[in-house]
């Protein structure tokens, strides 16, 4: 096999060797080193379920005759309800045993127009230990709260024609469990508004269910050895690719024929040297010196005093000095 089969089947096995090094890196690099791994110990959820009666004028069509509705009824009708009592009930779970149970709670009361904000009214903190608690809000009148969106509105200068009542308990939840403490703050808002609709004039009291979900959880850092292992083997070998790719290709380029090169260009400074003939001698020395180039070999011929014998067949261009038992030989394909 010839030099020039040589160095291009060892520069064809790091261009391969290189590839393989790429994708190996870009793999082990796609598993991250570490991992985060969540476990959860303890769940824990705060319901929050309103209820309402409302009272409305008597006689009535609407409610059947009916004093007293609640829920069961789609839509409260503004002018013929008198007033509305609230109930909130409360319920703290988890799905382990508790200790030290504290939940405070205090409920604000606050009337909303576009212009302005007022508090009516804010209760005093209770402190209870029971899981299940059911609260009596304030009953809601809104000739009292309309009487108090005309007061506001001659004290400040505005025209108010909508407003909404909002009403914020604010629970504040300690506990124990055999996972951990458990602390969470849980405030189900619940509005009230009065809006004409294409139904009528009608009391809108909404959202009646509410919930907030918690959990205690343990969070653990995990570091895969055997990826950073792989990292490194990766590292290494695109290294090593890297580098025989970059020998193999200097290697290659400085023994690659010159092919194309026209023949006069090669031989033209040393034609002097040069001497053609039909066909190679037959008997030939046992030791044969190839050179680089041909400029290496027109050094040994001025150095020997001896001519540079030129042989073509075909393609191929053989130049040769013969020294007693010595060839040496530059070869190149046109």
């Amino acid at each position: 096999m010839r030099k020039i089969k040589k160095t291009t089947v060892l520069l064809a096995i790091f261009i391969v060797l290189t590839v393989v090094a790429l994708i190996t890196f870009y793999t082990v690099h796609q598993t991250p080193i570490e991992e985060v791994k969540t476990e959860t110990l303890c769940t824990y959820e705060s319901v929050a379920d309103y209820d309402y009666l409302a009272l409305v004028q008597v006689p009535n069509l609407v409610y059947d005759n009916k004093s007293v509705i609640g829920t069961e009824y789609e839509n409260l009708y503004t002018r013929i309800v008198r007033h509305i009592n609230l109930t909130l009930k409360y319920e703290f779970k988890a799905d382990q045993p508790l200790t030290d149970v504290q939940i405070s709670y205090s409920v604000t009361r606050t009337i909303k127009a576009s212009a302005w904000t007022y508090e009516i009214s804010r209760t005093a903190p209770n402190t209870t230990s029971q899981t299940q608690t059911q609260i009596l809000l304030p009953t809601i009148e809104k000739t009292m709260l309309d009487q108090l969106k005309a007061r506001i509105d001659a004290e400040i200068g505005t025209s108010t024609t909508t407003y909404t009542l909002e009403i914020k308990p604010t629970f504040t939840v300690r506990a124990n469990t055999t996972a951990g403490n458990i602390y969470q703050i849980f405030t189900p808002t619940l509005t009230v508004s009065f809006q004409r609709t294409e139904k009528g004039e009608i009391t809108v009291i909404e959202p009646l269910h509410q919930s907030k979900a918690g959990a205690i959880t343990k969070t653990e850092k995990l570091t895969h050895q055997g990826v950073i292992s792989q990292r490194y083997a990766s590292y290494i070998l695109l290294t090593t690719a890297f580098a025989g790719l970059a020998f193999s290709t200097l290697f290659y380029i400085r023994t690659k024929p010159a092919v194309g090169k026209p023949l006069e260009k090669i031989t033209a400074p040393y034609k002097d040297l040069i001497v053609e003939t039909a066909e190679a001698s037959r008997t030939l020395p046992q030791t044969t010196i190839t050179v680089r180039d041909l400029k290496e070999l027109a050094k040994i011929a001025e150095i020997l005093a001896k001519p540079i014998i030129h042989v073509a067949e075909n393609r191929e261009h053989t130049f040769y000095i013969i020294d007693e038992n010595v060839m040496y030989r530059f070869k190149v394909e046109i």
